[in-house]
């Protein structure tokens, strides 16, 4: 025992995997300021992911899983290891390289993680009435009754169609945001494993767009405007596009004057044209990625 309680990594794990549980289980209790807790949760298992290796990083989801079973059920392990748990240390896992922090391999993971998961429980809701769809539909009427409300006041059919995409988009929000922070923190304390790389001058992998390519096909063939799933998958495929094309804005607009009024400007016009804005952005990533190649061999681009 003295031996483990001298071992700073699996005193992280332990500790990230405890704080992180905590977080977790209070929001799935519906306790007060639930739903901060609940998008907070994967912020220890990058703390210690980022300071002590994967290994902490993993200890501390499998110990907040073994938390979630015995404090709660399988239900409440499941979403956890789902939505933070195993992705955040997927993230850790394949971000060190060479001693190193290389985000590339981690932001294709925001894509690709809540497609799997949008396809696993496609899967597992294949043989209910309505499948997926049906299932949401459901939680959505079960929900807005407990609040008081009608289901019949909303626009059932778009909030169905876009609700896997959404839980998928904020997880994978969370996911970025809490690992950037953990990061951060950790670099000014003087604990973190490795260096800050910069946001602007990271580039996804190569074989990233036939994996967009081939959602946008699915959709087309075989989903539609009425299918949940494939529109669900692919909207979080192009996840990570619309996240470079926000850091390629700002790597454009350094050092330019009026650099802040441009961005509000910029995060404004995200905010009232949502749809065709998010668009523009994710086409300009894609552009920025994988269109300008004019940087000579053994450059940044």
């Amino acid at each position: 025992m003295g031996g483990m309680l001298s071992n700073p990594r699996w005193l992280a794990a332990m500790a990230g995997g405890l704080t992180a549980a905590v977080l977790s289980l209070w929001a799935m209790r519906g306790m007060p300021l639930g739903f901060a807790a609940f998008w907070l949760t994967p912020l220890p298992i990058f703390a210690a992911g980022l300071g002590f290796g994967p290994g902490a990083a993993a200890g501390a989801a499998g110990a907040a899983a073994v938390l979630h079973l015995a404090l709660a059920d399988t239900l409440p392990a499941v979403v956890f290891l789902a939505a933070f748990g195993i992705p955040a240390t997927l993230i850790v896992a394949t971000g060190f390289r060479d001693g190193r922090l290389d985000p590339s391999v981690p932001l294709a993971i925001l894509g690709l993680w809540p497609a799997v998961v949008i396809l696993l429980v496609a899967a597992w809701f294949s043989g209910t009435p309505g499948g997926l769809e049906g299932a949401m539909r459901t939680a959505v009427d079960q929900g807005v009754r407990r609040m008081g409300g009608a289901a019949g006041d909303l626009p059932m059919d778009e909030l169905v169609r876009v609700m896997a995409a959404a839980l998928g988009f904020w997880s994978a929000v969370s996911l970025a945001v809490n690992g950037a922070a953990a990061q951060s923190a950790l670099t000014r304390t003087g604990t973190a494993m490795a260096a800050t790389p910069r946001w602007s001058e990271v580039r996804l992998p190569g074989w990233y767009p036939p994996l967009t390519a081939a959602g946008a096909l699915a959709w087309l063939v075989a989903g539609g405007d009425g299918d949940a799933v494939t529109l669900s998958v692919l909207i979080v495929l192009l996840l990570p596009v619309f996240l470079q094309g926000i850091a390629s804005v700002h790597r454009r607009s350094a050092g330019r004057p009026g650099r802040h009024f441009m961005l509000g400007v910029f995060y404004a016009g995200l905010v009232i044209l949502s749809v065709p804005a998010a668009i523009a952005v994710t086409a300009f990533g894609f552009y920025e990625q994988w269109g300008r190649r004019t940087s000579p061999p053994g450059g940044t681009t």
